[in-house]
């Protein structure tokens, strides 16, 4: 039972943290009415990004728990040794559904801080009948890419992917982290703005499927209690690409380090 509270518990709170500080750095790059809004640039954007996860790690790491906060990692360990890394396959419903929460209400609690922003966008877009004004609001919740071409977007989430999860598996391999709770964490913070600097040029990099999936379904909510049944939503058509990608790179890469 005591294993049941740590690893639903900590992935809980550090994706919740994870998730407070990334999309709170982009609402307050993107939202006009913030301290950052057109006094910041990208950079920011991915250094938020990859402190954020770092942060999130760390704590999930430090109070006991695995601090995968990610369904395609945690996909990767499954595929890997999930027995070795882990222990029990039972815990694999509380860790998915500990990340599923976390994301979820730290999204909530995001769209509380910025909500006179958020508020104020949609009043601009109701009064010049102009629903794109919206995109901001969506980017401070899911990816949104450049250019939908499919195969490209696709590519990008995969490789992003890939590469957290290789850094993870490689560190973990070479036991650099046996007796530190702080390297991996450190490690995955630095590769996360790596990815954000060089690949996130496409899709906005989710490379996490609950990312994007739970933060995107609170926007949903927002939509439907601000413009009620106007055919507005949430890009589902795109959605799926930030979910199975990832997805995809976690099974795939997992598998290649059993090699």
């Amino acid at each position: 039972m005591s294993n049941w509270f740590t690893y639903f518990g900590t992935e809980l709170l550090g994706s919740m943290l994870l998730i407070i500080l990334g999309n709170g750095v982009v609402a307050n790059v993107l939202l006009k009415g913030t301290s950052a809004y057109k006094n910041a640039n990208f950079l920011m954007i991915a250094l938020g990004w990859g402190f954020a996860v770092g942060i999130g790690a760390l704590v999930a790491s430090a109070l006991g728990g695995v601090a995968q906060l990610n369904p395609a990692v945690t996909l990767a360990f499954v595929v890997n040794n999930w027995t070795k890394n882990v222990g029990s396959w039972n815990l694999l419903p509380i860790i998915i559904i500990g990340q599923a929460l976390g994301f979820l209400l730290g999204q909530i609690i995001v769209d509380l801080v910025y909500s006179h922003q958020i508020v104020a966008c949609f009043a601009r877009a109701k009064k010049d009948f102009a629903t794109e004004n919206t995109q901001p609001v969506l980017a401070m919740h899911a990816t949104v890419p450049q250019t939908k071409v499919t195969w490209s977007n696709f590519l990008m989430e995969f490789v992003g992917t890939a590469v957290l999860i290789i850094t993870i598996l490689g560190v973990g391999k070479l036991g650099i982290a046996n007796g530190m709770t702080f390297v991996t964490p450190l490690l995955v913070m630095i590769v996360v703005m790596a990815i954000g600097c060089s690949l996130s040029g496409t899709t906005g990099y989710a490379i996490n499927p609950f990312r994007d999936l739970m933060p995107r379904l609170v926007y949903q909510g927002l939509l439907s209690t601000s413009f009620g049944r106007k055919g507005l939503n949430a890009d589902w058509k795109y959605s799926w690409v930030p979910v199975v990608a990832p997805l995809t790179a976690g099974a795939i890469v997992g598998a290649c380090f059993l090699i």
